[in-house]
C-alpha cells in the first residue's frame, strides 16, 4: 500500500514537472517570436536619403539585435512604382497582409492613399505604443494620428554669392532676376525630383486662392493657366546647352550645374544643399535663401500599413526614429530639420541648419493633382524650344 502511494506520488510529480517544462518551452518560444522580426521600410528620394536611412537602421540594429530592418529604396526619377501606389493596389486587390511594414510618405501621398483606399489602410499611432511620439512638435496635415512626422525640409534658393549680390526676396523678384540673367537659372524636370516640382507648384499656385494648395479638388485645374503662362514666359531664359533650354534630371542635376558654375541660382532642397556644403561637393561661395511666398516644403511622415505582419516591431523602430538618437542622425547625416525640441540635440549639429524652422515651411497637399500637374508640364513646357 505504501509502495503504491509512493509510486503514485512520483508519477504525479513527474507529470507536473513535464507539464511545467512543456509550458516553459512554449512560453519561451512564443516570447522569442514576439521579440524577433524582420521588417521592411519603404523609402525613396535622392541618394542622401538612402545613406541616411542606412545609418539610422544600423544604429537601431545595434540596440535591437532581434529585429532585422530591411530598406527597400526607390531612387527618385526611376519611374518605379511608389510604395503608396503599391499599398493602394494591395488594398484594391483585397490582400490580407503586406510585406510593407513602414512607409515613408509625404502629406500629399497620404491624402491620395486615403482618397483611393480609405483611412483604415493605416495604423493609428499612439504614445502608448510609441512613447517618443509625444516629443514630436508637429502633426501631419493629411495623416493626423495615422502618420508620424519624422523630419522637416524645404526647398530654398541655392545661389553663388560671388555672382549674386542682390538675392531675390520674393517670387516676383526671382522671376525678374531670371529674365535679367538669361541662362543663369535652372530647375530640374519636376517629374524627376521634388525641388523642380516645388518650383512648378509655387509658380502655378501662387496665383490661386490659399486653400487651393491644400486641396485635391479637380476644380483648381481650370485655374492653372496663369501659372503655366508664367512658366512659358520664363522658359527662354532657362539654362541652355547646345543652344537649347535644358531641364536637368533629378535634384542633383541642378546642384551639379551650380557647383560647376554653369548657373548662379537654382531651387534646391535645403538638406541636400547643406549636406553638399558640409562634404565640400559645393563651393563655399554657395549660400541659401528663402523667398516669400516660400517654395514648398514641410514634414516627411512615416506610416504603418494596417495589414503589416510586424506592427510591434515597426512601432519600436518608429520610437527610435523619434528619439534624440534617431533625430540626431537625420540632422548630422542629411541636415534634416528635427521635429523634437532642439535642446535635446548637440548644439554643433543644430548650428549647421542656420535657423531654418519647420513651422515656417509652406506645405502642400494636392493629391492626384500632382500627377496631372506634372503631365501638363511635360506636355506644355518640356516640349518648348
Amino acid at each position: 500500500m505504501i509502495r503504491k502511494k509512493i509510486l503514485s506520488t512520483v508519477l504525479v510529480t513527474l507529470t507536473t514537472v513535464s507539464l511545467l517544462l512543456t509550458g516553459c518551452g512554449q512560453a519561451s518560444k512564443t516570447n522569442g517570436a514576439a521579440k524577433s522580426a524582420t521588417i521592411n521600410i519603404y523609402a525613396g528620394g535622392s541618394d542622401n536619403v538612402r545613406t541616411t536611412w542606412e545609418s539610422v537602421i544600423s544604429a537601431f540594429d545595434a540596440k535591437n539585435p532581434n529585429i532585422k530592418v530591411k530598406l527597400q529604396f526607390i531612387p527618385s526619377g526611376t519611374g518605379a512604382q511608389s510604395a503608396i501606389d503599391k499599398e493602394i493596389a494591395a488594398e484594391k486587390a483585397g490582400q490580407k497582409q503586406t510585406d510593407m511594414d513602414i512607409i515613408e510618405a509625404s502629406d500629399d501621398d497620404i491624402s491620395r492613399l486615403f482618397k483611393e483606399a480609405g483611412k483604415n489602410t493605416l495604423t493609428t499611432l499612439t504614445s502608448k505604443d510609441i512613447p517618443n511620439i509625444s516629443n514630436i512638435k508637429f502633426k501631419s496635415s493629411s495623416g493626423g494620428d495615422k502618420a508620424m512626422v519624422f523630419r522637416g525640409t524645404t526647398v530654398v534658393l541655392a545661389y553663388n554669392s560671388d555672382k549674386v549680390k542682390n538675392v531675390p526676396k520674393t517670387d516676383k523678384e526671382l522671376y525678374s532676376w531670371i529674365k535679367a540673367h538669361p541662362g543663369r537659372f535652372a530647375y530640374n524636370d519636376p517629374t524627376t525630383g521634388g525641388a523642380g516640382e516645388s518650383f512648378l507648384v509655387t509658380a502655378v499656385y501662387n496665383s490661386l486662392p490659399k486653400e487651393a494648395i491644400m486641396s485635391d479638388d479637380t476644380k483648381w485645374e481650370a485655374q492653372w493657366t496663369e501659372g503655366f503662362n508664367l512658366l512659358k514666359e520664363l522658359h527662354p531664359y532657362m539654362y541652355k546647352a547646345s543652344g537649347k533650354v535644358q531641364y536637368p534630371v533629378k535634384n542633383q542635376g541642378t546642384l551639379d550645374l551650380l557647383a560647376n558654375g554653369q548657373v548662379d541660382i537654382i531651387p534646391a532642397w535645403a538638406d541636400m544643399t547643406l549636406d553638399a556644403l558640409d562634404k565640400g561637393t559645393l563651393p563655399k561661395s554657395v549660400k541659401i535663401a528663402q523667398i516669400q511666398p516660400e517654395l514648398n516644403g514641410g514634414g516627411e511622415d512615416l506610416v504603418i500599413p494596417s495589414k503589416s505582419k510586424n506592427k510591434e516591431a515597426a512601432e519600436k523602430f518608429l520610437d527610435f526614429v523619434a528619439s534624440a538618437d534617431g533625430q540626431g542622425i537625420f540632422v548630422s547625416k542629411m541636415k534634416a530639420i528635427p521635429v523634437i525640441d532642439e535642446a535635446k540635440l548637440p548644439k554643433a549639429s543644430i548650428k549647421v541648419l542656420q535657423g531654418l524652422q519647420i513651422s515656417k515651411f509652406r506645405a502642400y497637399s494636392i493629391g492626384d493633382l500632382s500627377k496631372d500637374l506634372n503631365k501638363k508640364w511635360q506636355d506644355e513646357i518640356a516640349t518648348l524650344n
